[in-house]
């Protein structure tokens, strides 16, 4: 099982989370989703034909990926500017499956959304990978915030 340090959002983009005075670790694939949703580029995708000194404005390994398992934050993306209402949810969660298609791999990725509360969604991921116990992970969106305040293995 893969070994990690723990990321979560903090309201400012995510950081490290620290565990008794030490920087806290995870196992399994709650960073992968979380850099999927969020380590992007939120203003447009990734743009693969970039100069090597052109600013970019994704995360910084995308550099280094091929354009199929770069993060585009696609996800994210959408929840910044379509609203929440039914039929943004559709275009919500097929953000969110885009976002994660690299997953599909190795692994079944299944995703929930409902609206929860005026201008907050919630999205449930699981991820099933053969022979493993499988992943579940909630996110709660602040559309007013334009920001996750909930990240929760569950």
């Amino acid at each position: 099982m893969m070994t990690d340090l723990e990321i979560f959002e903090n309201g400012t983009g995510g950081d490290l989370k620290l565990r008794n005075e030490d920087l806290s670790t995870i196992s399994g694939l709650t960073n992968q989703v979380y850099l999927a949703f969020f380590g992007g580029n939120v203003e447009s995708n990734t743009n693969e034909d970039s100069q090597e000194l052109d600013q970019r404005s994704d995360w910084w390994a995308n550099s280094y990926l091929k354009k199929e398992f770069q993060f585009n934050s696609n996800f994210e993306r959408a929840l910044k500017t379509i609203a929440l209402n039914g039929a943004g949810l559709i275009a919500i969660e097929n953000a969110a499956k885009e976002d994660l298609k690299f997953l599909q791999e190795f692994s079944k990725i299944e995703i929930d959304t409902e609206i929860t509360g005026k201008n907050k969604l919630t999205i449930f991921v699981n991820i099933i990978e053969p022979g493993k116990q499988s992943l579940k992970i909630k996110f709660v969106w602040d559309g007013t915030k334009q920001e996750i305040i909930e990240t929760t293995v569950l």
